[in-house]
């Protein structure tokens, strides 16, 4: 049997789309020459530490050739039992298991980040599928530029903030204290000094936050990685001066 390829995209806001949705043969019970679905909803920069009670949201998707998007059936849904997991078990009413996608959303509840994975290749109508979702808690970041002052056509300065789960590097969102002048974390040239800027958005809890630290200073050039642990609920605070050396 082919391995499913998987990968994941981590969201905010709720997931929308335009496909055509059949939720006629939603959480239709199978017993015999069925495909099963086993998911394990898992939390923590780890994944160590289980869901209970997250929702969970199997639906295959189509080719989407078409304007508007392909079809789509909703083939399962429910909530993962105490130790985070829950399994489906359907057989195909179309084209499933011959093209397409079968994607997963998993939520739970407002201190989680929302998740969409996606799994790939599933080619086999008896396909027995073991896969861990990754549902990241709720930190929250803040995160101060200091002493902003480029010389030249080359300077920049960046701290690039993201937290890393299955299959993806997720990074912020982040909203400016002075969104006017500096809507975006990433400054060059083309902007004007300033001595301190604060910038504030979630991350994931109980995980480490990285930062992919980029200071470009009068011909010198550093690259650095950095991280910091933020607990669930928490408030983490990271400064960046852009006459650091790190050194």
């Amino acid at each position: 049997m082919l391995k499913p390829i998987v990968f994941s995209v981590f969201v905010l806001a709720a997931l929308t789309g335009c496909y055509k949705r059949d939720e006629t043969h939603l959480n239709q019970k199978c017993t015999k020459g069925c495909a099963v679905f086993n998911f394990s909803v898992m939390t923590g920069g780890n994944l160590n530490a289980p869901v209970p009670g997250a929702y969970v949201d199997l639906v295959w998707e189509g080719p989407k050739q078409e304007i508007g998007g392909g079809p789509s059936i909703d083939v399962a849904n429910g909530y993962a039992d105490a130790q985070g997991r829950i399994s489906f078990s359907f057989k195909p009413i179309g084209d499933e298991f011959t093209s397409g996608d079968f994607t997963v959303t998993a939520k739970s509840t407002a201190d989680y980040i929302k998740t969409l994975q996606y799994f790939e290749n599933v080619r086999r109508a008896d396909t027995v599928l073991n896969a861990t979702l990754a549902l990241p808690s709720i930190a929250h970041l803040k995160l101060i530029y200091k002493n902003f002052d480029p010389k030249n056509q080359n300077d920049a300065f960046s701290a690039n903030p993201n937290y890393r789960l299955p299959y993806v590097w997720q990074g912020l969102m982040l909203t400016s204290s002075d969104p006017t002048n500096y809507p975006n974390d990433f400054f060059d040239i083309y902007q004007k000094p300033f001595d301190s800027l604060t910038y504030v958005g979630n991350t994931a809890g109980n995980a480490y936050t990285y930062f992919q630290v980029v200071i470009k200073r009068n011909g010198l050039q550093i690259f650095h990685l950095d991280s910091l642990y933020i607990a669930k609920g928490d408030t983490g605070t990271y400064t960046l001066d852009y006459q650091r050396s790190f050194q």
